[in-house]
């Protein structure tokens, strides 16, 4: 990643030295830049400050928390950056309202949100034709407002350059597959019940004078049936009638967070040489996790990329719902099992752990042992095996054990072993001592008859001459 530093005056210099990391998510766009002063950077590293702006490969951030330390007899800066368009958008007020309620295309409404930013915009059309009837929208900063002309179309925006571009996805649809231990590694998911809810209400247009509701309705989730009735905040509108009731209950159905979501985190290995490369955020790619059980087509929702080339960029990816068709018939199979352990009051079955067994209420068995299959065993005599095996009994009533409880051990002889073999006692016996007992060092005879045969040796010599 290129890097440069460029101040609220226009001045632009190059940084060397540093170590940054990209971090793009739903609507949100980050630089994380640390440098660490140089003679190499000097000219540039006192122009890292709040309100300048970080030029990373093209794009622009601005500076919002710097955070200086010492290190090593130099000082190193921590910086934290936001993309620049989404800050001009969230420093611009628009004043202006659209007036007595009345019916807006998204078009209308993007108008106002935008007036006087210096930004233009273009909506892709497709999935984006509804109009809502709406009274003085505007009076709001231009993120709030463009976040929540989103939020009503359920669309997703971008911004190049100057202009905001608007689709119902504005991701890709690549056929990129990413594999456990083929392209993928440190992966993590993450389970999330939070805002699980399972029972919401809905009112319709109220009667003034009988405060009687045109329309009422209720919508229970099948997972109720396991996580029991979670209230969800009721829906209240005035636009629903008798006449549209239907599309009430859909809204029920479809605003209630019945589902249990899984969000995945990953570290994509490029491998630019299987072709594989060039991952943004929004596009759908193949996910192919066999431990979580994961083989869907996902949306990168966010992605975090590394100035250090070693590093292989992060992956978030959209959350996956989990069907609660699914988790029911799970619920029920093991509803089913559970029921065969135990009786109406709770009390385990017999029948489940062997006739005339009686457990205990704080016994526990590890996985896969059954207690009615400890083996019984007999005595072991000379010729069976029982509690031991008949050639250990044989060994142990070899064994003679004296008054003190000790083993004892016969004495060895010239035909039998006892303290040693008899092989050592036939050695031992050949030694001859003396009737005095004195004592002999066997050790120096060797020497002393070496000495003696090279005396005999001189002697014959002179003898000889």
């Amino acid at each position: 990643m290129e890097l440069l530093i460029k101040t609220v005056r226009g001045e632009v210099e190059a940084l060397t030295d540093y170590d940054c990391t990209v971090r793009e998510a739903e609507n949100e766009k980050s630089l994380d830049v640390t440098v660490t002063k140089t003679a190499r950077n000097d000219h540039a590293f006192e122009m890292i400050e709040n309100e300048n702006v970080f030029v990373c490969d093209g794009d622009e951030y601005v500076i919002k928390k710097t955070i200086p330390t010492t290190a090593n007899d130099t000082i190193k800066i921590s910086a934290s950056a936001i993309y620049k368009p989404l800050i001009d958008l969230a420093d611009h007020y628009v004043y202006s309202k659209s007036g007595k309620k009345k019916k807006m295309t998204i078009e209308d409404m993007v108008a106002i949100a935008l007036e006087g930013s210096g930004y233009s915009y273009a909506v892709s059309p497709e999935g984006l034709t509804t109009t809502f009837e709406l009274e003085d929208f505007g009076d709001g900063f231009s993120n709030d407002l463009l976040r929540d002309i989103l939020d009503k179309y359920k669309a997703e925006y971008t911004i190049s350059g100057k202009k905001v571009v608007i689709a119902k996805e504005l991701g890709r649809d690549t056929d990129y597959q990413i594999r456990h231990k083929f392209n993928s590694r440190d992966e993590q998911a993450e389970v999330d019940t939070s805002s699980l809810k399972t029972y919401i209400r809905g009112f319709g247009k109220q009667n003034d004078k009988t405060k009687a509701y045109a329309v009422e309705l209720e919508y229970t989730s099948p997972l109720a049936e396991i996580y029991g009735i979670k209230h969800a905040a009721p829906i209240r509108d005035d636009s629903y009638t008798s006449a549209n009731a239907d599309e009430l209950e859909l809204r029920l159905q479809e605003e209630l967070t019945d589902t249990i979501e899984l969000s995945l985190t990953l570290t994509y290995t490029e491998l630019k040489h299987f072709g594989v490369q060039d991952i943004r955020k929004g596009d759908y790619v193949w996910c192919m996790i066999d431990p979580f059980g994961i083989n869907k087509r996902i949306k990168v929702v966010g992605v975090e990329r590394y100035s250090d080339p070693n590093k292989s960029p992060v992956y978030t990816f959209g959350k996956l719902k989990r069907d609660s068709k699914t988790l029911i018939k799970g619920f029920r199979r093991t509803e089913k099992r559970v029921s065969k352990l135990f009786d109406a009051t709770g009390k385990v079955k017999g029948a489940s752990i062997g006739a005339g067994l009686r457990i205990g209420s704080d016994a526990n068995f590890d996985d896969g042992y059954d207690p009615t299959t400890i083996p019984k065993y007999g005595p072991a005599t000379a010729v069976s095996d029982g509690l031991m095996t008949s050639g250990d009994y044989q060994k142990l009533q070899s064994i003679v054990v004296g008054p003190d409880g000790k083993p004892q051990v016969d004495m060895a002889s010239a035909t039998k072993a006892g303290l040693m073999s008899a092989t050592d006692f036939i050695k031992i016996s050949k030694i001859n001592v003396n009737t005095s007992g004195s004592i002999i060092d066997i050790s120096s005879l060797a020497n002393n008859l070496a000495s003696l045969v090279m005396r005999v040796e001189a002697l014959e010599a002179a003898k000889g001459e």
